[in-house]
């Protein structure tokens, strides 16, 4: 093999041919992927390999290149409302996903839990949870240079989704305006996720800050047919009957003015927050890149995934959830790995539906916990729970005042209309 390749290369000038004999031929054979056959033929090399001139002045100097950085990132100045932003990338949810995310995040509904239950209601299979499939309507690829996400907007569960379906997304410049700083933008997106047959499974509105300015549009671009479709929810209302007779799991009953303070707190570690952010195709530095941003101070969980650690810490006393939308959340203070969620929700109404549905209209607050000895004894500010639309300020304004405990502490609230089965009779303990 030596002897075939020196053969081959024995054209070329003395140092070409004692840098290659020096340096490439070890490597070469002793590699297994190595093979003399599709050995190209002189025509093919570059010029400068086959050069024989000997090296001029210029070329005794260090060949370099540089390289260059490519962006893919949104380029906010130029969207104005009614653009539209297709993602190029599609995703098939596999059953690893579905049970990796059940491993983050607690819950016992039986709906996303067992393939029993969900097909005597009528699905084909477990129905994969409101939070993964939230996390990756919102979850966006190209906005390297926004600087926090702020919230969410009507988040509605409208098609079921099953492991298996594969997944594609599309984002619309709903509204734009500039802080009153007039130093960043807020960018108003409308989110959309469909299976493989278009079918429109998740849609909600994402607010995202951009420390960049932009000329503001006092246009609103109006939403789509689809996202008014509520046909998920409806195939509910229809088994009634059918809900009825399998019995309700609900553990207690819930009255208008209950305050529930959960006692499960959940945190993610480093590893979890990358490999659910990767799995939703985020690539934004702040949840990745330690090299930058310290760990435990500056790296950030993702928004959709803060949401899921407080409705998770909720899930048990609401138990049982068949299914939710949500008309507002708003993140208020960051979270960072290991940092430890808790959540309290306040019950704002409870409506009949038919049989023995009933629809809760509540207010999940969560917060950082480990902090406070002992939650019985606060008294909460009633503001902070039906308040529209609080900003970071206006929560620290309350907190500061009525419950400073809480100053600092919270960082999602969110509102959530929920369908369970009324709590008719004693229920197995979780």
């Amino acid at each position: 093999m030596n002897n075939l390749f020196l053969r081959y290369y024995g054209r070329l000038n003395a140092p070409l041919l004692k840098r290659v004999s020096q340096q490439n031929i070890p490597a070469l054979v002793a590699s297994s992927s190595f093979k003399i056959c599709n050995i190209p033929s002189t025509a093919s090399l570059p010029a400068r390999v086959l050069s024989t001139s000997a090296p001029s002045s210029s070329d005794t100097n260090t060949d370099t290149v540089r390289g260059e950085i490519l962006d893919f990132s949104i380029d906010i100045r130029s969207l104005r409302p009614g653009d539209v932003i297709s993602s190029p990338y599609e995703l098939t949810v596999s059953e690893s996903i579905q049970d990796f995310w059940h491993s983050a995040f607690h819950s016992q509904d039986r709906i996303s839990t067992s393939t029993p239950f969900a097909r005597k209601v009528g699905f084909q299979d477990r129905v994969l949870p409101f939070t993964l499939m939230l996390f990756l309507t919102s979850a966006m690829t190209h906005v390297d240079k926004a600087r926090i996400q702020l919230g969410f907007d009507g988040a509605i569960y409208h098609w079921p989704a099953f492991a298996g379906d594969t997944v594609t997304k599309s984002y619309r410049v709903k509204s734009i305006r500039n802080t009153s700083d007039g130093n960043h933008s807020i960018v108003h997106f409308a989110c959309e996720l469909r299976n493989q047959r278009n079918r429109l499974i998740m849609s909600t509105t994402r607010h995202t800050m951009f420390p960049i300015p932009v000329p503001s549009s006092t246009i609103t671009s109006p939403p789509s047919q689809d996202t008014l479709s509520q046909k998920f929810r409806d195939h509910f209302l229809n088994k009634s009957s059918t809900l009825a007779e399998l019995g309700s799991h609900s553990l207690i009953s819930l009255s208008p003015g209950q305050l529930i303070l959960h006692t499960t707190n959940r945190c993610l570690t480093h590893t979890q927050s990358r490999q659910l952010a990767s799995l939703a195709r985020i690539t934004h530095a702040r949840h990745f890149d330690t090299r930058t941003f310290h760990p435990d101070t500056e790296l950030l969980i993702p928004g959709g995934l803060v949401l899921g650690l407080a409705l998770s810490a909720s899930s048990r006393d609401l138990h049982e959830v068949l299914h939710e939308e949500m008309p507002r959340v708003s993140f208020v203070h960051a979270v960072h790995p290991n940092d430890v969620v808790g959540a309290m929700t306040y019950v704002k109404e409870v409506k009949e539906l038919v049989g023995d549905l009933e629809l809760l209209t509540v207010r999940t607050v969560g917060f950082k916990s480990g902090v406070i000895s002992s939650w019985e004894e606060l008294e909460f500010p009633v503001e902070l729970f039906f308040t529209e639309g609080l900003s970071t300020r206006e929560v620290e304004a309350i907190c500061r005042v009525h419950c400073p405990e809480l100053s600092t502490k919270i960082v999602v609230i969110a509102d959530r209309k929920i369908i369970r089965q009324a709590n008719k009779k004693e229920a197995f303990l979780l």
